[in-house]
C-alpha cells in the first residue's frame, strides 16, 4: 500500500530528528581539559553583564578562542535570553550547544530537540529524583545530552541513583548568591568518599576567572569547566581564554 511507504519514509524521518547530536561528551573524553563558553546578557544576580551585547560576535569569537562546547542562556525573564538566539547561533557552529534555562516539564525537552540544542540543563535542586530519571531517559531518547547540575551534598544525593553521566557542580550558593569554587572539591571528596568519582564527567561552574581557577581545578582532575561571566564582560574574549587556556592557542597555531 502507498500509505505503508509513506510511513515507511516518515520513520527514516524521525529517527533523522531523533539522530544523535554533536556530543560534549566526546569532548570530555579528551586530555584536554573542556571549556563551555556561556553567552549569557545577564543574571538576577549581576544584572546586566554585557552591556553592548553581541552574540554572534561572541560565539565567533568562542570559536576562534578554542571553545569546545557553547552555553546559551534561553530564559527571557531573568537572563534576557531567548530561544531564537538559540536557534540562529546553532546555524553557525557544530561545537556542542547546551541550552541553559530552568528545565521543569517534559515539554521543554522536546522544544529543546526542534530548537537544536545538543545537551541540556537538569538541575538537581528543582526537580525530584523521579523527574530526573525521567528526564534523563527522554533525553537520551530523542538523541540529547544533559548536564545535571548539582549545588550541594543534598543534590549530590538526589542524583548518584539516576543514569546521570555529565555531571555540573555550580559553585554558587543559591540562598544568597555567594561563590565558593571550593564547592567543587567538597563535591568531588564526597564522590569519592562513595567510590563514585569514576562514574561521572565532572564539569565546574560559576566563579572561574582567572588561570589560577584553572589549574586548582585541574588539580582536583575535572574533565570541564563552564564560563560565562569572565568571558562575557571581555573586550577580546579569544584573548582571554588563551589566558585561561595557553595550550589552546598552541593547538590551534599547529
Amino acid at each position: 500500500m502507498f500509505l505503508d511507504k509513506i510511513v515507511d519514509n516518515k520513520k527514516k524521518e524521525i529517527e533523522k530528528i531523533k539522530s544523535k547530536k554533536n556530543s560534549l561528551k566526546s569532548s570530555l573524553e579528551k586530555e584536554e581539559i573542556t571549556l563551555i563558553a556561556e553567552i549569557k546578557k545577564a543574571s538576577p544576580s549581576k544584572g546586566i553583564i554585557s552591556k553592548d551585547f553581541d552574540p554572534d560576535s561572541q560565539l565567533e569569537a568562542y570559536i576562534k578562542g578554542g571553545a569546545d562546547a557553547v552555553s546559551i542562556l534561553t530564559d527571557e525573564e531573568y537572563f534576557q535570553g531567548s530561544t531564537e538566539l538559540l536557534q540562529r547561533l546553532k546555524k553557525k557552529t557544530t561545537l556542542p550547544i547546551l541550552r541553559k534555562d530552568f528545565i521543569i516539564d517534559a515539554v521543554q525537552i522536546y522544544q529543546s530537540l526542534f530548537l537544536g540544542a545538543d545537551v541540556i540543563l537538569l538541575i538537581a535542586s528543582i526537580l525530584s529524583q523521579k523527574e530526573l530519571r525521567e528526564f534523563l531517559h527522554l533525553t537520551e531518547d530523542l538523541g540529547m545530552e544533559a548536564l545535571v547540575e548539582v549545588h550541594n551534598l543534598e543534590d549530590l544525593e538526589k542524583v548518584l541513583n539516576t543514569d546521570t553521566q555529565i555531571l555540573g557542580i555550580n559553585n554558587r550558593d543559591l540562598t544568597d548568591f555567594s561563590v565558593n569554587i571550593k564547592n567543587t572539591e567538597k563535591i568531588l571528596d564526597k564522590l569519592a568518599k562513595k567510590s563514585r568519582r569514576k562514574d561521572f564527567y565532572i564539569i565546574s561552574e560559576s566563579g572561574i576567572k582567572e588561570k589560577k581557577d584553572i589549574d586548582y581545578l585541574k588539580s582536583l582532575g575535572v574533565d570541564g569547566v563552564l564560563i560565562g561571566e569572565a568571558l562575557m564582560r571581555e573586550n577580546n574574549p579569544i584573548s582571554k581564554i588563551r589566558e585561561l587556556f595557553p595550550e589552546k592557542e598552541k593547538i590551534l597555531n599547529g
